[in-house]
């Protein structure tokens, strides 16, 4: 009798034997799923907030740029991830429908709440997303921005107290505490060379908007908002130029000019205006190395942005992304 096996599958059984032979000697194993990635606690909140946006609508109560708004901040932020369904072993999680308005209070919060914590690479797009939703959305409910600029000056303190000095290094490196000696190679090279032109280019985009801000409050109303605004930059200013002295070091800290060229001059309100602008734009590109890597750049961001809302429109977005890479650019 013949077997109900024919030759032709028993061949077949063959072939197919012989090749998870040779996938199993390669190292691949059939029977386990590849490994899922790991979201660290940042990635999961980059994840979040771009589910919060996706499931955001611009309402009645909005603004009137908050659809505008609402796609730039999506192609900032990214698309949601989440694991393929047949790797995943729980459903992905969801956001409520939210209006504009009440999506940027929670992200706000979400953001600002846990700035010591933030690791590099991701401070950049997540602190701007969150300024721009609170400054936009706060031209219509204004206690968003009192609450945000509490959580963000409290985070000075908080990273102090997790042990993160507001002095950190641009490059996630030793803080400042570290002797100079650490500091340097074996043949006496400087390797905070990097550190220090950073730092001097903040301390200049500082010292340049002082002096603008001192020519240009002059323009304005004793009583306008505008000539409050600028008067209490110059203070925050000073403060910054401050900080980054105290970064550099009298030797290090580059010498401050007579006079800065400003462009456009101050000749009224309008060019005044103008000219506070072109100096909060400088200050945001100056800062973004440091905000790169150290979160509690992220009140410098806050101030600058804050205060140019005094001299135009919220801007949804002080940096750009190209590619929707999610990396910050600043802006020309």
């Amino acid at each position: 009798m013949r077997s109900p096996v024919s030759r032709r599958s028993l061949l077949l059984l063959g072939g197919s034997g012989a090749g998870l032979s040779l996938l199993s000697a390669c190292g691949l194993r059939l029977d386990t799923a590849p490994d899922v990635p790991t979201l660290d606690a940042t990635q999961e909140l980059r994840n979040r907030i771009a589910r919060i946006l996706a499931a955001t609508t611009a309402g009645s109560g909005d603004p009137a740029t908050a659809g505008e708004d609402l796609a730039k901040f999506r192609d900032a932020i990214g698309p949601v991830w989440s694991p393929p369904s047949e790797m995943a072993t729980q459903a992905p999680p969801t956001e409520t429908s939210r209006t504009y308005i009440d999506a940027a209070e929670v992200v706000s919060s979400a953001v600002f709440e846990v700035i010591p914590q933030l690791r590099p690479s991701l401070i950049p797009v997540l602190v701007d997303v969150a300024t721009g939703m609170t400054l936009t959305a706060g031209t219509r409910k204004a206690g968003l921005i009192d609450t945000a600029d509490g959580l963000i000056q409290g985070s000075r303190t908080a990273g102090d107290d997790a042990g993160q000095s507001p002095s950190s290094e641009p490059s996630g490196g030793k803080d400042s505490t570290t002797t100079r000696r650490e500091h340097k190679d074996s043949d006496g090279t400087d390797k905070d060379s990097g550190h220090h032109k950073i730092w001097n280019s903040i301390l200049d985009a500082a010292r340049a908007a002082s002096y603008g801000y001192e020519r240009l409050a002059v323009k304005f109303d004793t009583k306008s908002p505008e000539r409050k605004g600028a008067v209490a930059r110059l203070e925050s200013l000073g403060s910054l130029a401050g900080e980054m002295l105290e970064k550099l070091g009298e030797s290090a800290a580059d010498p401050d000019a007579a006079a800065w060229k400003l462009d456009p001059s101050p000749t009224d309100a309008a060019s005044s205006s103008e000219l506070a602008l072109s100096l909060e734009d400088s200050l945001a590109a100056a800062i973004l190395p440091w905000l790169e890597a150290d979160p509690l750049a992220t009140l410098r961001l806050w101030e600058s942005a804050r205060t140019r809302t005094v001299f135009a429109d919220a801007q949804a977005l002080r940096y750009s992304y190209s590619g929707k890479s999610g990396v910050a650019e600043a802006t020309s």
